[in-house]
Formats: structure tokens, sequence, C-alpha cells
């Protein structure tokens, strides 16, 4: 029976992420660009959704990918380690970079292509992280 209730608590997490990547999309709107700054608009909002599909790939792992790991990988001594720390950081930063992007006035093409490339790193740290089954010591 508990087999049962986890299997539909992971199809609700994921319906929801699907969910939420839909609305994101709904309100990112990826290719409606600026008239003065066309690809760094679309740049930033791309690199946004390709970042948000890892991040959700990367949590729903964490919830429900089986752990196993072998002997002569050592899990970290310490909750604090780096990837945590840069785990933590991929929550907030992205976020941020996309929400604050009307705020600038001036200099916005360098706001839009520097946030995007911050945001195109924390994408693929995160895949290498869902690729590489290293999630499974966080």
């Amino acid at each position: 029976m508990g087999n049962f209730f986890h299997g539909v608590f992971q199809t609700f997490f994921l319906i929801g992420y699907i969910i939420l990547y839909i609305v994101t999309i709904l309100i990112l709107k990826p290719f409606r660009y600026h008239k003065r700054r066309q690809k760094s608009t679309i740049f930033l909002k791309i690199s946004y959704l390709l970042y948000l599909a890892s991040f959700l790939a990367f949590t729903y792992l964490l919830l429900f990918g089986k752990k196993e790991i072998t002997e002569s990988e050592q899990p970290y001594e310490t909750l604090f380690n780096i990837h945590f720390l840069f785990f933590l950081t991929s929550t907030i930063v992205p976020n941020i970079g996309i929400m604050i992007r009307r705020k600038i006035k001036k200099n916005r093409v360098e706001f839009n292509i520097l946030v995007a490339i911050i945001i195109l790193l924390y994408f693929f740290y995160l895949s290498y992280l869902c690729f590489s089954h290293k999630w499974a010591l966080m």
C-alpha cells in the first residue's frame, strides 16, 4: 500500500512540475522580443527555460531518485559543501536575474547577456549532476 501512495505522490509532483513549467512559459513569453534588444532578450529567456527544466529534473531526482552510490564514492562530511552552496545559489540567482531585468534601464543588453551566461552555467552544472548521478551524494 505504501508503494501505491508513493507512486501517487510522485505523479502529483510530476504534474505540478509540468504545470509550473507551462505557466512559466506563458508568463515569460520567450519568443516575444523587444525591438531594440531582440537577441539578448530571447537568449536570456531561452537560457532561463533551459535552466528551469534542469532544475526541476534535479529536484525531482533528489526527491524520488534512487540514491544508490558505490563504496568508492564517499558522501560529503558536512552539509555545507561546495555542491550544496552552488545548489542553494541556483535556486536564487537565476530567478532574481529574470525578475529584475525590466528594472534595468541602462546597459540592458549587457545585463541580459551576463545573466544569461550565469544561468547557462547553472544549467550545465545541474545537467551534469543529473546525468553523472552525482545528485545522489547531496
